[in-house]
């Protein structure tokens, strides 16, 4: 097949998602609520649903067939634990959270450290763009290898491109469009990682063959997700490196609870998409360890998933293809809007009205645009800077990590926490995290392992030396609130119902 079948498959497919931003753009333009959060429109099934699409992304598509064909299946453990990892904050905090009626995770830290003008919502504002920011990165990255491995295009004009593409629709319609489209394109990246292990296993004549040609190189761990302890290992490590973050959860995590019918809605769908993702990311380890006896060892590895592509059939080559334009946008749609979001929401607008200036519904959501804009800029950075998938979806979980966890946990436990130490812990932790990054993680060791002790430090010993927070601060997320206790109370009898 030559270039043209697949150039005409991505201008369908672009044109479709295109299409429907138009078509919702005078829908979700009429209110804040309808931008923002959707309005409160979706149930367990169609949010569960997005979920799945949001967590599998390039990383986990490309991403693992990547590390499949490089090192074995054993990567899936890096990615995995990140959604492993967040079942403790569905059954913690999402009843809370919906009950909070809150647009960004900032607007969370602005309830509880108050003090200063709600000075806390710009360093966690920077930290969120960085996280969504390397998200989007690496999916542009992605999308820019689809192009280089079917067009022969310059990685950088891809990465334009795809910024193009998806900044366009995620722009015009904000989250119910990102809802929409993600709906749809869910179905065929749920599809696409059974079709290319089937593929795969076809190509190789079954899987004796690829289990014989491990063992004939003496590596048949490389096959095994339960390697010896080496396992055991994994999880623990990753548990840490990136799957504290998950405490806390992305972004757009908070914005598909605000987008559920009611609370019960909001966690039955998070806890399903995470359940439902984990043997799906498995699949994608398997594709890749199996492409390295079909197309042997000379492959570039962030190809080897465009490579097979090239193998197959005409119904294949578009289901596969469909498949990754889906995982990549689908993602990349999400935390962008997400970023944006932060951006507008978190940085933008608190700066204008702290100048006195009003701003409206309309207003708010020109900004959010604008917002979206900037987040894609630095997306766009982030994806020229480093071209890694994985490596980079990491590196963003650890900065976050060592800014925000300390002080979200103290939020929601923590009665003397106080605005101040807040923003010591936020600040001191995410530089130290983001310099070490910087440095190359000098002597292997992950930022978190850095960053993370120097954020504890600071929000331990800073109340020590300054005012406490008053009650009605306190009261505000304190976990053990009565008005959470209500709420919760309240989503158990609808759970029973």
């Amino acid at each position: 097949m030559g270039t043209g079948f697949y150039l005409a498959i991505m201008i369908a497919y672009s044109a479709v998602m295109i299409g429907i931003g138009f078509a919702l753009r005078k829908q979700a333009s009429k209110s804040m609520d309808d931008f923002g959060i959707a309005s409160n429109r979706f149930g367990s099934a169609v949010l569960a649903i997005v979920s799945i699409g949001a967590w599998v992304g390039s990383a986990g598509l490309i991403g693992l067939t990547s590390s499949g064909y490089t090192d074995g299946v054993m990567g899936y453990w890096e990615y995995a634990m990140g959604y492993i990892s967040m079942l403790p904050f569905v059954f913690l905090f999402v009843t809370r959270i919906k009950f909070l009626k809150l647009f960004t995770i900032p607007d969370f830290f602005a309830l509880r450290y108050s003090k200063y003008g709600e000075a806390i919502r710009y360093p966690t504002g920077v930290l969120y763009m960085v996280r969504n920011a390397t998200i989007l990165g690496m999916q542009l990255n992605a999308l820019s290898f689809l192009f280089t491995a079917f067009f022969d295009m310059d990685h950088a004009f891809g990465v334009f491109l795809a910024a193009g593409i998806v900044v366009f629709y995620t722009a015009m319609s904000g989250f119910l469009s990102v809802m929409i489209t993600n709906v749809i394109q869910s179905a065929f990246q749920t599809l696409a990682p059974f079709v290319a292990l089937f593929f795969v296993l076809r190509l190789a004549g079954g899987w004796d063959n690829i289990a014989g040609y491990y063992a004939d190189l003496n590596i048949s761990g490389n096959l095994s997700l339960f390697n010896s302890l080496e396992w055991v290992g994994a999880v623990v490590y990753y548990a840490f490196t990136v799957g504290l973050f998950f405490i806390i959860a992305d972004q757009g995590d908070w914005q598909r609870i605000g987008a559920a019918k009611n609370a019960k809605v909001a966690r039955n769908s998070l806890l399903v998409g995470t359940i439902a993702v984990l043997p799906i990311l498995v699949l994608p380890c398997y594709v890749g360890a199996g492409a390295r006896y079909v197309m042997g060892e000379g492959v570039t590895p962030n190809l080897v998933f465009y490579e097979l592509i090239k193998l197959g059939s005409p119904l294949i080559a578009a289901l596969l293809l469909v498949g990754a334009l889906s995982t990549i946008m689908s993602c990349t749609s999400t935390y962008l809007f997400a970023g944006g979001m932060n951006i507008s929401h978190d940085l933008i607008v608190p700066l204008i009205k702290a100048r006195g200036q009003a701003v409206d519904d309309k207003k708010e959501i020109f900004y959010s645009r604008i917002g979206v804009a900037l987040c894609c800029g630095v997306g766009i950075l982030f994806a020229l800077r480093v071209q890694g998938l994985i490596a980079l979806w990491s590196a963003g979980l650890s900065i976050c990590a060592s800014g925000l966890v300390v002080p979200f946990v103290f939020a929601w436990f923590n009665k003397k926490s106080n605005t101040e130490s807040a923003l010591a812990g936020m600040i001191a932790g995410g530089v130290v995290a983001f310099v070490w990054t910087m440095l190359g993680n000098p002597f292997g060791l992950d930022p978190i392992w850095i960053g993370l002790p120097v954020s504890i430090i600071a929000c331990a010993i800073v109340p020590l030396f300054t005012p406490k927070p008053s009650a009605s601060e306190v009261e505000a997320t304190y976990y053990f609130s009565e008005k959470f206790k209500n709420a919760a109370a309240g989503a158990e009898q609808a759970s029973k119902a």
